[in-house]
């Protein structure tokens, strides 16, 4: 097998594909007063990985805009105690969400790759209960329809809970919530993933790679486990990933810019505000 026939699975995020989303409509921002925006993740890397991009260009244009992991990424390191691994992750994380301007950071601590021997139903009421403190106008987070081109159970159980969290937020009563919580609905909802499973929106990120680069740079424990997965892989056929391992370690920015090389835009399905528009336009009452 010669170099050129190597082909390695790099599990580095999500990848430019031309041939999708032929039909998708350029990402605009919404015209509101209520520029604020929320985004859930099950892992400190996820936010900038999937999504960073569209983070970046929120917070620019004068979003306020939260974050909301959902594990504790005790599992992601190299060489690191778990205890290690969990205090690491948890301050290169917010190193990072502060390199692109994030308002608020909220950590539901769940251990990682546990996630679904914990109930789904507290998890989707603690998102509720930060959607009703928050009170977003838009919820970015995984989409809940790819879960065919997904392999992270994580991702997939945080994906269900704020697509549901997304529309029950609104009910007066919730299991295990009080009544009189203050309801609130968010109007937009903007999926990510591996692959989504419709693409109706891009938007094109070339001119924040730089900031982009930064800041997934912070996430240095994870770039540097990333980098032992992809060597152990490259092992198995014959191949040592040394130089990388190194570039990981010494050189995290330039390790993050080979993580997003070759994309300059990301991809979304985006559950907009048709329905409730319409419903104003026949029968709403300004106040």
């Amino acid at each position: 097998m010669s170099r050129n026939q190597v082909t390695i699975s790099l599990r580095l995020g999500v990848r430019n594909r031309p041939d999708r989303g032929k039909m998708a409509k350029p990402l605009t921002l919404p015209q509101t007063s209520l520029k604020v925006a929320i985004a859930v993740v099950a892992h400190a890397d996820d936010a900038l990985l999937f999504a960073g991009g569209l983070l970046i260009h929120l917070v620019k244009n004068g979003w306020q805009l939260h974050i909301v992991r959902v594990t504790d990424d005790r599992w992601d390191s190299w060489g690191l105690t778990e205890e290690e691994t969990i205090s690491r992750n948890r301050r290169e994380f917010q190193a990072a969400m502060k390199a692109i301007g994030v308002s608020s950071i909220v950590e539901l601590n769940y251990p990682t790759d546990l996630l679904g021997d914990r109930s789904e139903v507290e998890l989707r009421k603690e998102i509720i209960s930060i959607f009703r403190s928050v009170k977003p106008y838009l919820v970015i987070s995984f989409d809940p329809d790819s879960y065919l081109y997904e392999d992270n159970e994580d991702h997939k159980l945080v994906a269900r809970a704020v697509s549901e969290a997304s529309w029950s937020a609104g009910f007066d009563k919730h299991p295990g919530m009080k009544s009189e919580t203050a309801v609130h609905l968010p109007i937009e909802r903007w999926f990510f993933g591996r692959r989504v499973s419709e693409v109706t929106h891009t938007l094109n990120t070339s001119e924040y790679v730089d900031q982009l680069v930064s800041a997934i740079a912070k996430h240095k424990t994870m770039l540097v486990n990333m980098a032992h997965q992809l060597n152990i892989q490259a092992r198995v056929i014959g191949y040592s990933l040394d130089r990388l391992l190194h570039l990981a370690e010494s050189s995290p920015e330039d390790f993050a810019r080979m993580v997003i090389s070759n994309r300059d835009h990301e991809e979304f399905r985006i559950i907009g505000a048709e329905k409730l528009m319409k419903a104003i336009e026949k029968y709403g009452d300004p106040i």
